[in-house]
């Protein structure tokens, strides 16, 4: 038996969501044009990039795996551009230049798979959608020059690696780009994953299951023609889908996805004044609201925004939050940066406890609710009792918490704390004191509760008292 592997970031991978049209990565649906003869190993990670797959298990999986007369599919691209040190590799460059993505994709992959006597197949990272029909370099996996990290053309970085070395190249980029023009932006929003029932809440990077199968389609075609022995008279039912997988017959919605009741039209609390362009809230799994208790603290001082919370009240916990807010709201469209400087005034030691930035799904003004809340980035802390290896951010994704990076060093009363979060086109970026601006893992939407705007601002959860001050939102 034959095996085709399969490695690459979030475009291939599996995912076991909740939405309306959950995510699939084409490495799923490529089974679908094989026959028994080739079975798929698909080892493909959300939020890799070919220099940050190396430290998982799947790596070593791969490494021990691969056998003489097998084939691996190598589909990085979309996190190598991410401008973070332990993701980012440099598009500009040969495979002799240490730190290029060239390198990176030869000395990880390319001659792992040919010592073994596997035979490696290289792609293209398939484009972000366009909602327009207009498209940006972004898009197309073309950046600029940030700061100490090298911008430039990912995709042709591949396609120039490939034919120095003589292997199989199937430019998904193109094929992509190509696709979604002829079918148009009101056609390719069905080819994509979809949060929420709505089209507005659609995510332009995560293809759904059509999109997967079409996606598995443009490569398993362009293999079959490319007569590599062993796999391509192993390809299956292309003629079958020919020209497309139908999408009558392949789009699938989510048979157990409910949708949250929720309204965008928000009432001023009863209880907070507005603080330098925010509004204040209390809501979630907290144990007394805010006329029935004197649990919270939530104001303008005369150098920022100020925020308590006593009594053990609120939590951030595995199913449940409750929190204290300052909250902008801010349409899905418009990406921002929000950032301050953030006091440590007095916090008590427990887990539960955080403090710092937010961007939410949603927003309940002054509600005891203990239900399970949206989804959400922070830059703040968590799990503080670790001291130097608490949580230095997270997330809440598909209603599970899901870590970040450490903070590196206990974090104590007195200390002041740069803090940051920004949007983009895949997600968030956050940054909590030293660390720097970390996307890995916040690489998804909050549009699966409110479709057409994110709820962005300064919170505490449980016993701790914040100051912020310098604060500063911009949008882009």
């Amino acid at each position: 038996m034959r095996t085709l592997w399969v490695v690459g970031d979030s475009t291939l991978s599996s995912f076991d969501d909740k939405y309306y049209y959950p995510r699939y990565g084409y490495g799923t649906r490529l089974s679908c044009y094989l026959n028994d003869k080739v079975n798929v190993e698909n080892l493909a990670l959300s939020g890799r990039s070919s220099l940050s797959f190396t430290r998982e298990e799947n790596y070593q999986k791969l490494i021990s795996g691969m056998k003489e007369g097998d084939f691996l599919i190598i589909g990085f691209g979309h996190n190598d551009e991410k401008t973070e040190a332990d993701r980012y590799t440099c598009p500009v460059g040969s495979k002799d230049d240490y730190g290029t993505f060239a390198e990176s994709l030869y000395t990880k992959y390319i001659k792992p798979a040919q010592a073994a006597g596997c035979t490696p197949i290289l792609c293209t990272p398939i484009v972000r959608r366009t909602a327009t029909g207009e498209w940006t370099k972004q898009e197309l996996h073309i950046t600029a020059d940030t700061a100490q990290f090298k911008g430039g053309d990912y995709a042709q970085a591949v396609r120039e690696l490939a034919a120095q070395l003589g292997l199989v190249c199937v430019d998904m980029t193109l094929k992509t780009k190509e696709l979604y023009d002829r079918m148009g932006c009101e056609e390719t929003v069905y080819l994509h994953a979809w949060p929420s029932d709505k089209s507005i809440s659609v995510d332009n990077t995560h293809t759904n299951i059509w999109g997967a199968r079409v996606n598995a389609f443009l490569v398993m075609e362009e293999l079959e023609k490319a007569g590599i022995s062993g796999l391509s008279e192993n390809i299956v039912n292309i003629r079958a889908d020919e020209p497309l997988p139908d999408k009558n017959r392949y789009l699938e919605k989510n048979a157990a996805y409910k949708p949250v009741v929720f309204s965008d039209e928000l009432d001023d609390s009863k209880y907070f004044k507005d603080a330098c362009g925010f509004k204040g809230t209390v809501f979630g799994d907290i144990s007394y609201l805010p006329g029935e208790c004197d649990h919270y603290v939530l104001e303008e001082v005369t150098d920022g925004i100020h925020i308590a919370v006593r009594g053990n009240d609120g939590k951030i916990s595995s199913v449940t939050d409750g929190i204290a807010m300052y909250y902008k709201k801010i349409p899905v469209d418009v990406n921002f940066t929000l950032k301050a400087k953030m006091r440590i005034n007095d916090y008590f030691y427990n887990n539960q406890v955080s403090f710092g930035l937010m961007v939410r799904d949603d927003i309940y003004i002054d509600r005891k609710m203990p239900d399970v809340l949206g989804d959400y980035v922070a830059a703040a802390p968590l799990n503080l009792t670790h001291k130097e290896l608490a949580w230095s951010c997270f997330a809440r994704k598909n209603n599970a918490l899901m870590q970040g990076s450490t903070v590196g060093r206990e974090l104590k009363p007195g200390d002041v704390i740069d803090v940051e979060i920004s949007s983009n086109s895949d997600g968030y970026a956050v940054k909590l004191g030293d660390s720097p601006m970390l996307t890995g893992g916040f690489d998804f939407k909050l549009t699966a509760v409110d479709p057409k705007h994110v709820y962005a601002g300064f919170f505490v959860a449980r016993n701790a008292d914040v100051t912020f001050t310098d604060i500063e939102y911009t949008e882009n």
